[in-house]
C-alpha cells in the first residue's frame, strides 16, 4: 500500500477492478451443501490466532504430519469461523488454512471455511477485537514511512473536507494519538483483507453455513424464526452484504470522503457526517426541482440515497445479533425451550444435528443439548484469553466424538432424521 496525496491515494483502486473482483467473488462462492458423501467429518471452532494449539489438534485428529502437511485422506475438515482476532498468530492461521484447502482437495477430502463474525468483521475493516500484537505480524520494513504518509494523507484528507463541510468537518487527531490507534502493521493487515488484498479475495469466496451429510455446521446459529429456510439463501445474503458494503468504501474512496485503510468506525462516522452535509444543503429548498434549487448531477442522485441506505447496516445479516454469525440462542436457551425449538429446526433441514461455534460453555468442553441436536464446538482454543482449550467435534458414520489433545470422548449421536 503506496500513501500519497489523498486524492491520488483515494483513486488507487478503479471501477473496473473492482468490477472483476466482484464477478470472480460471485463465481467463487461456495454452496450451502456439501455435496459429497464423506467418510468422516471434522468440525473444528473458534482459533482466534491459536496456531500452535491449532497444529497439535489437527495432528492429533489425523489430519496433519509433524510437517502440517495434509494427511487426511478424504475427510471433510469443517472449520466454523472466528480464526481471526484476538491471538498473535493469525497470519499464521491464514496461511495454513489457505495451503491445507489446496492440499485436502488434492487428496479427495475437503477444507471448508466458513465466515464467522470475526471474518466479516475483518472484511469490513472492524478492527475493534485486533490487538497491536496481531497486527505487527502483518509488519514489513516500509512499515515506517508507510505510517508517516497515510498521517500525512489523513491531514490532507480532513483539510480538504473542512473547505466543503465547514462547521461539520472533523480536525485532525494529534499525530501521537494517531499513531498509537495505527500500530505498525495496521495498514499492511487492512490491505490484506481488502476486496484485492490476500485474504481478503479468499475470504470473499466463503460461505456463512453448509450442509455436509446430516449435519448443518455454521458460526453462531439459526435464528428459529428469522433465518431462511433455504440455506443458499444465508450464503447468498452475507455475500450481497459484503458486496454492498465494498461498493459503499470504493465510492465514499473515489468521492474524497474517506481513504482505503479507514476503519468501519471511521468509514460510518464519515457515512454520517456527509449524510448531514447533504440534508442541510437540500433542506432549505427541499428536492431538487427543473425550475430551481439545489440541482444535483446523475452521480449525487445516486449517491445521497446511498448514503441514507448505509445507515441502516445494523440490520444486515452480518451485523445483526440474530444474524447467523452472530446468534448466541442456542447456548442460551433453556432445556425446555430449546428442545422444541431444536427439533423444530433439524427437521425443517432434514437434518440430524446443527454444529456451531461462537458461544463457548462454562465447562470449556463440546457439548451437545436439546436431544443431541446441537453441539457447541467452541471451547476456548486460545486458552490465554479464554482459559479453555483445542478440541474437534468428530463425526463417523452414526458416532460422534469430542476429540481434544489428551483424550477422546464418545457423545451420544442425535436421532437420525
Amino acid at each position: 500500500m503506496t500513501v500519497t496525496h489523498p486524492t491520488r491515494f483515494a483513486r488507487r483502486r478503479t471501477c473496473v477492478a473492482t468490477w472483476f473482483l466482484l464477478v470472480w467473488v460471485s463465481l467463487a462462492w461456495q454452496p450451502a451443501t456439501a455435496t459429497a458423501q464423506p467418510d468422516r467429518v471434522v468440525a473444528i471452532g473458534d482459533i482466534h490466532g491459536a496456531a500452535g494449539q491449532f497444529r497439535a489438534l489437527l495432528e492429533t485428529v489425523g489430519l496433519t504430519d509433524s510437517s502440517q502437511r495434509w494427511v487426511g485422506g478424504r475427510t471433510t475438515l469443517v472449520q466454523t469461523g472466528d480464526f481471526t482476532d484476538r491471538g498473535t498468530d493469525v497470519k499464521a492461521v491464514l496461511d495454513l488454512l489457505m495451503r491445507l484447502e489446496t492440499e485436502a482437495d488434492a487428496a479427495g477430502g475437503q477444507l471448508i471455511i466458513l465466515l464467522g463474525n470475526h471474518e466479516t468483521m475483518a472484511l469490513m475493516a472492524n478492527l475493534r477485537d485486533t490487538t497491536p500484537e496481531l497486527l505487527a505480524r502483518f509488519a514489513t520494513p516500509r512499515t515506517p514511512t508507510l505510517r508517516e504518509e497515510a498521517y500525512e494523507a489523513y491531514v490532507a484528507l480532513l483539510a480538504e473536507r473542512a473547505t466543503v463541510l465547514g462547521p461539520l468537518a472533523q480536525s485532525p487527531l494529534p499525530r501521537a494519538e494517531w499513531m498509537q490507534a495505527h500500530p505498525p502493521g495496521f495498514f499492511e493487515y487492512v490491505d490484506a483483507f481488502s476486496p484485492d488484498g490476500t485474504y481478503g479475495r479468499w475470504l470473499r469466496s466463503k460461505p456463512v453455513v453448509v450442509r455436509v451429510a446430516d449435519s448443518i455446521l455454521l458460526h453462531g446459529g439459526l435464528h428459529p424464526t428469522e433465518a431462511p429456510t433455504d440455506l443458499s439463501d444465508i450464503n447468498e445474503r452475507a455475500r450481497r452484504e459484503l458486496e454492498t458494503f465494498d461498493r459503499y468504501r470504493e465510492q465514499l474512496v473515489e468521492r474524497g470522503v474517506i481513504l482505503p485503510f479507514f476503519t468501519f468506525q471511521e468509514t460510518n462516522a464519515a457515512i454520517a457526517q456527509e449524510l448531514n452535509y447533504w440534508l442541510t444543503l437540500l433542506a432549505p429548498t427541499g428536492p431538487p426541482a427543473p425550475d430551481g434549487g439545489v440541482r444535483l448531477s446523475r452521480e449525487d442522485r445516486e449517491y445521497v440515497p446511498m448514503l441514507d441506505e448505509a445507515r441502516s447496516m445494523g440490520s444486515w445479516s452480518i451485523i445483526d445479533e440474530n444474524g447467523p454469525v452472530w446468534f448466541r440462542g442456542f447456548a442460551r436457551w433453556d432445556e425446555e425451550e430449546g428442545l422444541s425449538l431444536a427439533r423444530s429446526l433439524t427437521e425443517r433441514h432434514d437434518v440430524a444435528r446443527i454444529v456451531v461455534g461462537h458461544s463457548i460453555p462454562e465447562t470449556k468442553l463440546i457439548t451437545a443439548r436439546f436431544d443431541n441436536r446441537i453441539f457447541l464446538i467452541d471451547t476456548g482454543m486460545l486458552a490465554g484469553v479464554y482459559s479453555g482449550r483445542a478440541s474437534a467435534l468428530e463425526i463417523e458414520s452414526s458416532q460422534v466424538t469430542a476429540v481434544y489433545l489428551d483424550r477422546r470422548i464418545p457423545l451420544a449421536d442425535a436421532p437420525r432424521p
